[in-house]
Protein backbone atom coordinates (compact mmCIF):
# COMPACT_ATOMS: atom_id res chain seq x y z
CA UNK A 1 0.00 0.00 0.00
CA UNK A 2 0.70 3.45 -0.63
CA UNK A 3 2.00 5.54 1.69
CA UNK A 4 2.02 9.77 1.87
CA UNK A 5 4.27 11.21 -0.71
CA UNK A 6 7.59 14.09 0.19
CA UNK A 7 6.04 17.80 -0.90
CA UNK A 8 8.31 18.82 -3.94
CA UNK A 9 6.43 22.25 -2.99
CA UNK A 10 5.31 23.23 0.06
CA UNK A 11 8.36 24.69 2.60
CA UNK A 12 8.59 26.56 5.76
CA UNK A 13 10.26 29.58 6.72
CA UNK A 14 12.26 30.43 9.75
CA UNK A 15 10.36 30.68 12.51
CA UNK A 16 9.54 34.34 13.58
CA UNK A 17 9.65 35.42 16.78
CA UNK A 18 6.83 38.34 17.48
CA UNK A 19 6.96 38.14 21.45
CA UNK A 20 9.42 41.26 22.03
CA UNK A 21 5.92 43.51 22.95
CA UNK A 22 5.18 41.13 26.28
CA UNK A 23 6.01 42.89 29.04
CA UNK A 24 7.98 40.18 31.55
CA UNK A 25 6.46 42.81 33.95
CA UNK A 26 3.08 41.33 33.93
CA UNK A 27 2.17 38.03 36.05
CA UNK A 28 1.93 35.31 33.49
CA UNK A 29 -0.44 32.69 34.28
CA UNK A 30 -1.04 28.62 33.25
CA UNK A 31 -4.41 26.80 32.40
CA UNK A 32 -4.57 25.43 35.85
CA UNK A 33 -4.96 29.54 37.34
CA UNK A 34 -7.44 30.07 35.21
CA UNK A 35 -10.84 31.18 37.06
CA UNK A 36 -13.60 29.23 34.74
CA UNK A 37 -17.07 31.34 34.88
CA UNK A 38 -19.23 29.32 33.03
CA UNK A 39 -20.77 26.08 32.85
CA UNK A 40 -21.41 23.75 29.88
CA UNK A 41 -23.41 20.96 30.20
CA UNK A 42 -22.52 17.38 29.43
CA UNK A 43 -21.77 13.93 31.01
CA UNK A 44 -24.40 11.86 32.01
CA UNK A 45 -26.67 14.71 30.93
CA UNK A 46 -26.78 15.51 27.33
CA UNK A 47 -26.60 12.07 25.16
CA UNK A 48 -27.79 13.29 21.94
CA UNK A 49 -25.31 13.75 18.86
CA UNK A 50 -26.44 14.15 15.98
CA UNK A 51 -26.52 12.30 12.54
CA UNK A 52 -23.89 8.96 12.43
CA UNK A 53 -24.53 5.93 10.82
CA UNK A 54 -22.93 3.45 13.06
CA UNK A 55 -24.99 1.29 15.27
CA UNK A 56 -26.56 2.21 18.86
CA UNK A 57 -23.95 0.72 21.15
CA UNK A 58 -21.43 2.83 20.43
CA UNK A 59 -23.41 5.98 21.11
CA UNK A 60 -21.00 8.06 23.08
CA UNK A 61 -22.06 11.66 24.92
CA UNK A 62 -21.12 15.16 23.94
CA UNK A 63 -20.54 18.79 25.17
CA UNK A 64 -23.15 21.96 24.95
CA UNK A 65 -21.84 25.26 25.19
CA UNK A 66 -24.20 27.43 27.76
CA UNK A 67 -27.40 28.57 27.05
CA UNK A 68 -25.77 32.20 25.54
CA UNK A 69 -22.62 30.45 23.70
CA UNK A 70 -24.87 28.11 21.65
CA UNK A 71 -27.26 30.63 20.77
CA UNK A 72 -24.62 33.55 19.35
CA UNK A 73 -24.62 34.47 15.94
CA UNK A 74 -21.11 36.36 16.85
CA UNK A 75 -18.66 33.89 17.22
CA UNK A 76 -18.05 30.89 15.53
CA UNK A 77 -16.18 28.12 16.65
CA UNK A 78 -13.93 26.94 14.48
CA UNK A 79 -10.85 24.74 15.77
CA UNK A 80 -10.31 21.56 18.82
CA UNK A 81 -7.33 20.43 20.45
CA UNK A 82 -6.96 19.57 24.26
CA UNK A 83 -4.02 18.38 26.77
CA UNK A 84 -3.75 17.12 30.34
CA UNK A 85 -2.33 19.24 33.14
CA UNK A 86 -1.68 18.12 36.41
CA UNK A 87 -3.88 15.35 36.12
CA UNK A 88 -6.91 17.16 34.26
CA UNK A 89 -7.93 17.20 31.02
CA UNK A 90 -8.70 19.99 28.85
CA UNK A 91 -10.26 21.31 25.53
CA UNK A 92 -8.89 24.09 23.71
CA UNK A 93 -11.29 25.71 21.32
CA UNK A 94 -10.81 28.19 18.76
CA UNK A 95 -13.32 30.74 17.28
CA UNK A 96 -13.54 33.45 15.02
CA UNK A 97 -15.77 36.85 15.61
CA UNK A 98 -17.96 37.82 12.76
CA UNK A 99 -20.70 41.30 12.18
CA UNK A 100 -20.66 43.03 15.46
CA UNK A 101 -18.04 41.63 17.22
CA UNK A 102 -15.91 41.35 14.28
CA UNK A 103 -13.44 43.83 15.36
CA UNK A 104 -12.82 41.42 18.38
CA UNK A 105 -11.28 39.15 16.00
CA UNK A 106 -10.45 35.73 17.63
CA UNK A 107 -10.24 33.99 20.70
CA UNK A 108 -9.69 30.42 22.24
CA UNK A 109 -11.86 28.38 25.34
CA UNK A 110 -10.38 26.62 27.76
CA UNK A 111 -12.45 23.91 29.13
CA UNK A 112 -12.21 21.67 32.04
CA UNK A 113 -13.24 17.66 31.15
CA UNK A 114 -12.06 15.69 34.02
CA UNK A 115 -15.56 14.22 35.63
CA UNK A 116 -13.72 13.93 38.83
CA UNK A 117 -12.62 17.52 38.66
CA UNK A 118 -14.41 20.12 40.81
CA UNK A 119 -14.44 22.69 38.07
CA UNK A 120 -15.58 19.80 35.66
CA UNK A 121 -17.39 21.12 32.43
CA UNK A 122 -16.82 25.10 33.36
CA UNK A 123 -15.11 26.81 30.83
CA UNK A 124 -13.29 30.40 30.01
CA UNK A 125 -12.95 32.23 27.01
CA UNK A 126 -9.56 34.01 26.21
CA UNK A 127 -9.37 36.36 23.58
CA UNK A 128 -6.16 35.85 21.52
CA UNK A 129 -3.76 39.31 20.25
CA UNK A 130 -1.14 40.60 18.51
CA UNK A 131 1.31 43.03 18.47
CA UNK A 132 0.44 44.34 14.60
CA UNK A 133 -2.03 47.16 15.18
CA UNK A 134 -5.39 47.33 13.11
CA UNK A 135 -5.42 50.57 10.68
CA UNK A 136 -8.60 52.33 9.38
CA UNK A 137 -11.78 53.77 11.09
CA UNK A 138 -12.02 51.37 14.43
CA UNK A 139 -15.49 51.27 16.54
CA UNK A 140 -13.40 50.45 19.79
CA UNK A 141 -10.43 52.27 21.20
CA UNK A 142 -7.06 50.73 20.68
CA UNK A 143 -4.13 51.30 22.46
CA UNK A 144 -0.65 50.66 22.40
CA UNK A 145 0.46 46.99 20.89
CA UNK A 146 -2.36 43.75 22.41
CA UNK A 147 -4.05 44.14 19.29
CA UNK A 148 -6.91 41.72 18.36
CA UNK A 149 -5.87 38.84 16.24
CA UNK A 150 -8.50 39.35 13.10
CA UNK A 151 -8.26 35.60 11.30
CA UNK A 152 -10.23 32.71 10.77
CA UNK A 153 -9.17 30.64 13.48
CA UNK A 154 -9.31 27.67 11.34
CA UNK A 155 -7.30 25.05 13.62
CA UNK A 156 -5.82 24.70 16.60
CA UNK A 157 -2.93 22.06 18.22
CA UNK A 158 -1.53 21.82 21.15
CA UNK A 159 2.07 20.47 21.57
CA UNK A 160 4.56 20.56 24.30
CA UNK A 161 2.74 23.41 26.20
CA UNK A 162 2.85 25.83 22.84
CA UNK A 163 -0.55 26.16 20.63
CA UNK A 164 -0.38 26.42 16.70
CA UNK A 165 -3.38 28.21 15.24
CA UNK A 166 -3.95 28.04 11.29
CA UNK A 167 -3.84 31.31 9.74
CA UNK A 168 -5.56 30.86 6.36
CA UNK A 169 -3.08 32.56 3.69
CA UNK A 170 0.03 32.47 6.10
CA UNK A 171 0.50 29.45 7.77
CA UNK A 172 0.43 28.65 11.50
CA UNK A 173 0.60 31.09 14.60
CA UNK A 174 2.31 29.81 17.92
CA UNK A 175 1.19 30.77 21.34
CA UNK A 176 2.62 29.83 24.98
CA UNK A 177 -0.01 28.82 26.91
CA UNK A 178 2.05 29.46 29.92
CA UNK A 179 1.75 33.17 29.15
CA UNK A 180 -2.02 33.62 30.00
CA UNK A 181 -2.35 37.53 31.05
CA UNK A 182 -5.21 38.76 33.53
CA UNK A 183 -5.92 42.36 32.27
CA UNK A 184 -8.50 45.43 32.98
CA UNK A 185 -11.78 43.96 32.88
CA UNK A 186 -15.30 45.40 33.93
CA UNK A 187 -17.80 48.21 33.31
CA UNK A 188 -16.44 50.63 30.99
CA UNK A 189 -13.43 48.48 28.99
CA UNK A 190 -16.23 46.59 27.01
CA UNK A 191 -14.49 49.16 24.05
CA UNK A 192 -11.10 49.37 25.10
CA UNK A 193 -7.87 46.74 23.80
CA UNK A 194 -4.58 47.22 24.10
CA UNK A 195 -2.19 48.77 26.48
CA UNK A 196 -2.85 52.02 27.88
CA UNK A 197 -0.29 55.23 28.72
CA UNK A 198 -0.42 54.37 31.95
CA UNK A 199 0.33 50.25 31.55
CA UNK A 200 -3.20 49.39 31.87
CA UNK A 201 -4.03 46.15 29.58
CA UNK A 202 -8.01 45.27 27.71
CA UNK A 203 -9.84 43.47 25.90
CA UNK A 204 -13.38 43.92 25.42
CA UNK A 205 -14.57 43.10 29.13
CA UNK A 206 -12.44 40.07 28.84
CA UNK A 207 -10.66 38.65 32.38
CA UNK A 208 -7.49 36.98 30.16
CA UNK A 209 -5.39 37.77 26.88
CA UNK A 210 -2.89 35.21 24.99
CA UNK A 211 -0.74 37.12 23.58
CA UNK A 212 0.70 35.43 20.21
CA UNK A 213 4.88 34.95 20.35
CA UNK A 214 5.24 33.99 16.91
CA UNK A 215 4.48 32.20 13.70
CA UNK A 216 5.78 30.18 10.99
CA UNK A 217 5.23 31.38 7.27
CA UNK A 218 4.39 27.96 5.07
CA UNK A 219 5.06 28.19 1.41
CA UNK A 220 2.66 26.66 -0.99
CA UNK A 221 0.02 24.63 1.11
CA UNK A 222 -2.41 27.30 2.01
CA UNK A 223 -4.94 27.72 2.57
CA UNK A 224 -4.88 26.62 5.68
CA UNK A 225 -8.14 25.64 7.10
CA UNK A 226 -7.29 23.51 10.16
CA UNK A 227 -4.25 22.13 11.66
CA UNK A 228 -4.22 18.71 14.09
CA UNK A 229 -0.93 17.12 15.51
CA UNK A 230 0.16 13.19 14.93
CA UNK A 231 2.02 12.63 18.26
CA UNK A 232 3.35 8.92 16.11
CA UNK A 233 5.45 10.80 14.34
CA UNK A 234 5.61 14.48 15.53
CA UNK A 235 4.23 16.14 12.84
CA UNK A 236 1.38 18.81 12.44
CA UNK A 237 -0.75 17.64 9.49
CA UNK A 238 -2.68 20.69 7.85
CA UNK A 239 -5.66 20.80 5.06
CA UNK A 240 -6.72 22.99 2.36
CA UNK A 241 -9.94 23.92 2.32
CA UNK A 242 -11.70 24.64 -1.29
CA UNK A 243 -15.11 23.83 -1.97
CA UNK A 244 -16.90 21.19 -4.31
CA UNK A 245 -18.00 23.99 -6.49
CA UNK A 246 -16.56 27.19 -7.34
CA UNK A 247 -13.29 25.61 -6.67
CA UNK A 248 -13.92 21.96 -7.97
CA UNK A 249 -11.05 21.88 -10.61
CA UNK A 250 -8.53 22.38 -7.68
CA UNK A 251 -7.18 19.39 -6.02
CA UNK A 252 -7.46 19.99 -2.09
CA UNK A 253 -4.12 18.60 -0.10
CA UNK A 254 -3.12 17.41 3.12
CA UNK A 255 0.27 18.18 4.60
CA UNK A 256 2.48 17.07 7.54
CA UNK A 257 5.03 19.19 8.64
CA UNK A 258 7.54 17.52 11.47
CA UNK A 259 8.12 19.23 14.36
CA UNK A 260 11.03 18.37 16.86
CA UNK A 261 10.65 18.38 20.73
CA UNK A 262 11.16 22.18 21.45
CA UNK A 263 8.32 22.60 18.87
CA UNK A 264 10.06 23.81 15.91
CA UNK A 265 8.72 23.39 12.73
CA UNK A 266 11.09 21.14 10.40
CA UNK A 267 11.88 22.68 6.66
CA UNK A 268 12.61 18.60 5.76
CA UNK A 269 10.68 15.86 5.64
CA UNK A 270 7.30 17.21 4.59
CA UNK A 271 4.51 14.89 3.49
CA UNK A 272 1.63 15.30 1.00
CA UNK A 273 -1.63 13.47 0.99
CA UNK A 274 -4.15 13.99 -1.75
CA UNK A 275 -7.19 11.98 -0.89
CA UNK A 276 -9.51 10.50 -3.60
CA UNK A 277 -13.65 10.87 -3.09
CA UNK A 278 -16.53 10.10 -5.73
CA UNK A 279 -18.71 12.22 -4.29
CA UNK A 280 -17.42 14.68 -6.02
CA UNK A 281 -17.00 15.30 -9.76
CA UNK A 282 -12.98 15.79 -9.87
CA UNK A 283 -12.65 12.64 -7.49
CA UNK A 284 -10.78 14.48 -4.84
CA UNK A 285 -12.12 15.35 -1.22
CA UNK A 286 -13.31 18.80 -1.19
CA UNK A 287 -15.14 21.31 1.61
CA UNK A 288 -11.95 19.94 4.17
CA UNK A 289 -12.83 21.36 7.49
CA UNK A 290 -10.96 18.91 9.98
CA UNK A 291 -8.05 16.07 9.45
CA UNK A 292 -7.01 13.78 11.93
CA UNK A 293 -3.63 11.23 10.61
CA UNK A 294 -2.83 7.79 11.97
CA UNK A 295 -0.69 5.53 10.89
CA UNK A 296 -1.68 5.23 6.96
CA UNK A 297 -5.03 6.38 6.85
CA UNK A 298 -6.59 10.23 7.31
CA UNK A 299 -9.47 11.22 8.69
CA UNK A 300 -11.12 14.47 7.02
CA UNK A 301 -14.34 16.23 8.00
CA UNK A 302 -15.77 17.18 4.82
CA UNK A 303 -18.70 19.84 4.21
CA UNK A 304 -20.40 21.32 1.18
CA UNK A 305 -21.04 17.25 0.06
CA UNK A 306 -23.11 17.01 -3.05
CA UNK A 307 -25.07 14.12 -1.48
CA UNK A 308 -27.30 14.95 1.44
CA UNK A 309 -28.25 12.13 4.18
CA UNK A 310 -30.11 13.53 7.44
CA UNK A 311 -30.72 17.11 6.64
CA UNK A 312 -26.56 17.89 6.58
CA UNK A 313 -24.36 17.65 3.75
CA UNK A 314 -21.27 17.15 5.70
CA UNK A 315 -18.98 13.52 6.01
CA UNK A 316 -16.28 11.84 7.76
CA UNK A 317 -14.45 10.56 5.09
CA UNK A 318 -11.81 7.58 5.88
CA UNK A 319 -9.05 7.50 3.22
CA UNK A 320 -6.47 5.12 3.40
CA UNK A 321 -2.97 6.41 1.08
CA UNK A 322 -2.76 4.47 -2.24
CA UNK A 323 -7.09 4.08 -2.56
CA UNK A 324 -9.32 5.24 -5.11
CA UNK A 325 -11.77 6.63 -2.64
CA UNK A 326 -12.86 7.29 0.89
CA UNK A 327 -15.19 5.11 3.39
CA UNK A 328 -18.07 7.66 4.42
CA UNK A 329 -19.50 8.39 7.19
CA UNK A 330 -22.81 10.93 8.24
CA UNK A 331 -21.25 13.64 9.63
CA UNK A 332 -22.73 16.78 11.24
CA UNK A 333 -23.91 19.62 9.77
CA UNK A 334 -20.95 22.69 10.12
CA UNK A 335 -19.27 20.25 11.57
CA UNK A 336 -15.27 21.35 11.97
CA UNK A 337 -11.79 20.36 13.17
CA UNK A 338 -10.94 17.18 14.66
CA UNK A 339 -8.91 15.88 17.93
CA UNK A 340 -7.74 13.00 18.81
CA UNK A 341 -7.57 12.10 22.70
CA UNK A 342 -4.69 9.42 22.47
CA UNK A 343 -4.88 8.75 26.27
CA UNK A 344 -8.70 7.47 25.59
CA UNK A 345 -8.63 6.79 22.23
CA UNK A 346 -11.54 9.58 21.67
CA UNK A 347 -11.49 11.58 18.35
CA UNK A 348 -13.66 14.95 19.02
CA UNK A 349 -15.34 17.30 16.61
CA UNK A 350 -17.16 20.34 16.96
CA UNK A 351 -20.05 22.49 14.97
CA UNK A 352 -19.99 25.53 14.06
CA UNK A 353 -23.79 26.33 13.53
CA UNK A 354 -26.83 25.99 15.88
CA UNK A 355 -28.47 22.74 15.25
CA UNK A 356 -30.91 20.22 16.74
CA UNK A 357 -29.24 17.17 17.32
CA UNK A 358 -31.52 14.23 14.94
CA UNK A 359 -30.49 11.05 15.69
CA UNK A 360 -28.45 9.51 19.38
CA UNK A 361 -25.99 7.96 17.55
CA UNK A 362 -21.76 7.94 17.46
CA UNK A 363 -19.17 6.41 15.63
CA UNK A 364 -16.47 3.70 16.86
CA UNK A 365 -13.96 4.04 13.99
CA UNK A 366 -10.97 1.64 14.26
CA UNK A 367 -9.40 1.98 17.51
CA UNK A 368 -10.77 5.52 18.63
CA UNK A 369 -14.28 7.17 19.13
CA UNK A 370 -15.92 10.52 18.13
CA UNK A 371 -17.61 12.63 20.15
CA UNK A 372 -19.11 15.92 19.13
CA UNK A 373 -19.40 19.54 20.62
CA UNK A 374 -22.98 20.55 19.50
CA UNK A 375 -24.51 24.09 19.65
CA UNK A 376 -28.36 23.28 20.32
CA UNK A 377 -30.63 26.18 20.14
CA UNK A 378 -33.02 24.36 22.82
CA UNK A 379 -30.62 24.58 25.64
CA UNK A 380 -31.82 24.80 29.53
CA UNK A 381 -28.87 25.28 31.15
CA UNK A 382 -27.86 28.40 33.47
CA UNK A 383 -26.89 31.37 31.66
CA UNK A 384 -23.42 32.67 32.88
CA UNK A 385 -23.30 35.25 34.95
CA UNK A 386 -22.76 38.75 33.45
CA UNK A 387 -19.63 41.00 33.87
CA UNK A 388 -16.28 39.75 32.59
CA UNK A 389 -15.80 37.38 29.71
Amino acid sequence: MATAAASPAASVNAYTNTSAYINTGFAFLNPTQIDKNRQAIGGSAYTEVYGFNVPEENRVRGIRWNEDDETTSIWRPQGISGFTRNGVRYLLVSWYAKDAAESKGSRITLIDISPSSATYLTYRHILLVQPTLPTGNLDYTQYGSYAPLNVHAGGIAYFNGKIYLSSTSLGLRVFDLDKIIEVNSGTGTENKCGKDASGNLYAFNYRYILPQVGYYKINDAEPFSTVQVNYENNQLWTGQYYAGSADASIVPKIFGFPINAAGELQNLGIQTVIPKNSLFTSDHAHGIQGVFRKGNRTWLSCTGSPSESYGSTARLARYTDGDTNTTRYRWPYGAESLYLETQYNYLWSLTELNLMPVLKTAARLTAAYLLLISRNTNSNITKNKKGDV
